[in-house]
């Protein structure tokens, strides 16, 4: 199929197409997102392109029968578990089944970075910890609070493509897996998935980046068990992970009555004792995470309670090793449909604002049916319960959405001047 020897996710976004979330079409080790392969064949056939919308995809679509039926192959995406430890072996036949794996040599044998698939924008980093050796002349690290502080290869400078793909990276859309080890000895700990923070314009040869890892929980003892060596919090306000309490519970309510919009004109006094509870959020690293868990702990016990303990043991924490999906939890209806939540926590009461990112609303408008928020509210370490409700379906028949930043480009204005 000429498709996959000539395939790009660039090319395919042109059309709609994205990265699939769940299930992936496996051709000669090469991981590719079915429902993008099938709509661009079409396009071929029909001469015209095939947009995105004019189908679905999924276990159990017609798509997935089709690609089937000529005989490829539709594996589910690589499950992940953080902290679990893996070898170099073992990474590459998650990400590339039934590739050639050489010990010292090839992608998977020796290098510290592989774009999997290839040219896909998805990057697994394969990160050793401590001094540099004369087999490993890197000086990578992490912090306290959860960054990587990371060397690229001696033969990359800004021109390179492999920096250009990272200095452009959006977690929204593409994954960086990381696997870290603390020496040459040790299988490599997976720690989930990173995103773009700063990078050294004035260090090349190797260009000098620092990366977050997302959802970041360990302490600073929990490093020592692991064997992982670590430098001082980049950040001066960094406080330690808290635990949530194991007693803490969620409870599920209706959602709020929607409120008229306030009335225009309020006094300055009167907006500046308003609490932006919403800015507030974004800004805790640690309370999404906290929400994420106890959703799914929420899902793992309702689905035990109503006797689908199959499906129960199949509830994922996507968000931990697959940012781009568009949402946090894959979770099961008691029928066995699939529930995709996505979770947005708060300190503040039930009818605090949100953000959500242009990836989730466009996860909810292609599986309506699947798609779900968990708005989980006065989430205090203190209490004793947390309560929730849900919003299903596309965002927008329950929000009302605010732009609230825009993305401007230097020379594409619209506006004719004088």
């Amino acid at each position: 199929m000429t498709v996959l020897e000539n395939f790009s996710l660039e090319h395919a976004a042109q059309y709609g197409y994205s990265d699939s979330t769940d299930y992936d079409l496996l051709h000669n080790s090469q991981r590719y997102p079915p429902k993008a392969v099938l709509g661009l064949a079409v396009g071929q056939l029909l001469g015209q392109p095939l947009s995105s919308n004019s189908f679905t995809g999924g276990l159990r679509s017609p798509c997935f029968s089709i690609l089937q039926g000529l005989g490829f192959q539709i594996v589910p995406k690589p499950v992940l578990q953080r902290y679990q430890r893996y070898s170099r072996h073992d990474i590459s036949q998650l990400f590339e089944p039934g590739c050639i794996f050489t010990p010292g040599a090839g992608r998977w044998g020796i290098s510290g970075i592989v774009d999997s698939p290839k040219g896909s924008g998805h990057f697994v980093f394969l990160v050793t910890l401590g001094e540099p050796t004369e087999g490993n002349p890197y000086q990578d690290s992490i912090t306290e609070d959860g960054y990587l502080i990371w060397e690229s290869q001696n033969r990359h400078d800004f021109h390179s493509s492999v920096i250009q793909q990272l200095l452009q990276h959006d977690p929204n859309q593409r994954n960086i897996h990381l696997f870290l080890r603390g020496n040459r000895t040790d299988r490599y700990a997976y720690m989930g998935v990173l995103a773009y923070h700063q990078h050294d314009p004035q260090l090349v040869r190797p260009v000098h980046f620092i990366w977050q890892i997302q959802n970041w929980d360990l302490s600073t003892n929990q490093l020592h068990e692991m064997g992982l060596p670590y430098r001082p919090a980049l950040n001066p306000l960094y406080c330690p992970p808290i635990m949530l309490p194991p007693t803490l519970q969620l409870q599920r309510v209706e959602p709020p009555v929607a409120t008229p919009v306030a009335i225009r004109g309020k006094s300055k006094r009167s907006q500046a004792n308003v609490i932006d509870w919403a800015a507030r959020d974004e800004r805790n690293r640690g309370l999404g995470l906290c929400g994420e868990l106890l959703v799914l702990q929420y899902e793992i016990d309702r689905l035990t309670q109503q006797g689908c303990n199959d499906l129960a043991q199949q509830v994922q924490h996507v968000a931990l090793h697959n940012a781009a999906a568009g949402y946090d939890i894959a979770s099961y209806h008691p029928d066995g449909r699939p529930k995709l939540i996505e979770v947005k926590s708060t300190q503040g009461p039930a009818d605090t604002a949100f953000y959500i990112s242009a990836n989730e609303i466009n996860a909810a408008k292609e599986q309506p049916d699947a798609y779900v928020i968990y708005r989980v509210y006065g989430l205090h370490f203190q209490a004793s319960s947390v309560q929730f409700f849900e919003l299903p379906g596309a965002v927008e028949q329950h929000c009302q959405l605010e732009a609230v930043s825009f993305r401007a480009q230097v020379g594409r204005g619209t506006a004719a001047l004088g």
